[in-house]
C-alpha cells in the first residue's frame, strides 16, 4: 500500500543488577537480577576478586534501545567487571540509544571497571551516563 507508514521496529530494553559482598573471607555473589537483553555471567574463578561479564544479547544498540546496569561491591569485597566484547552503536533513524551504568563500592571495597571499547557507526545517536 503506497504511503502507508512502516510498523515500529522492536527496541531493545534490558536491566541488570549485581551485588557482591564479603562472606567467610571471600567475595561472593549476594544478589543478581537480569531482565531483557542485559545478562551477567560469573566465570568460575577461585578466590578474589569476583569476576563478572556484562552481556547485551542483542549484540549492539540503535535508536530507542535502553540498557541499565547497577553494580555494587560491599564493604571489604572486591570485583572485576568487564563486557563480553566491544559495544557497537548502529545508525539511529530517530531516537538515540541510551546506556546507564551505576557503580557503588562500600568502605574498603575494590571495583575494577574494565569495559571494552565502543564502536560508533555513521549516524549513530548514543548517550551514556556513568554514576559512581
Amino acid at each position: 500500500m503506497a504511503g502507508a507508514p512502516l510498523p515500529a521496529a522492536q527496541r531493545v530494553a534490558g536491566l541488570a543488577r549485581l551485588f557482591c559482598g564479603k562472606s567467610d573471607g571471600r567475595t561472593r555473589l549476594q544478589r543478581l537480577y537480569q531482565d531483557g537483553s542485559a545478562k551477567i555471567r560469573l566465570p568460575a574463578v577461585q578466590g578474589d576478586p569476583l569476576e563478572a561479564v556484562l552481556i547485551n544479547t542483542a549484540g549492539g544498540m540503535t535508536g530507542g534501545d535502553r540498557l541499565g546496569w547497577t553494580l555494587e561491591v560491599g564493604a571489604e569485597a572486591s570485583a572485576s567487571i568487564t563486557t563480553q566484547a566491544c559495544e557497537k552503536v548502529y545508525r539511529a533513524a530517530a531516537d538515540r540509544a541510551e546506556t546507564n551504568v551505576g557503580l557503588r563500592v562500600g568502605p574498603g571495597g575494590r571495583l575494577a571497571w574494565l569495559p571494552q571499547e565502543t564502536i560508533v557507526f555513521d549516524r549513530a545517536a548514543f548517550a551514556r551516563t556513568l554514576d559512581v
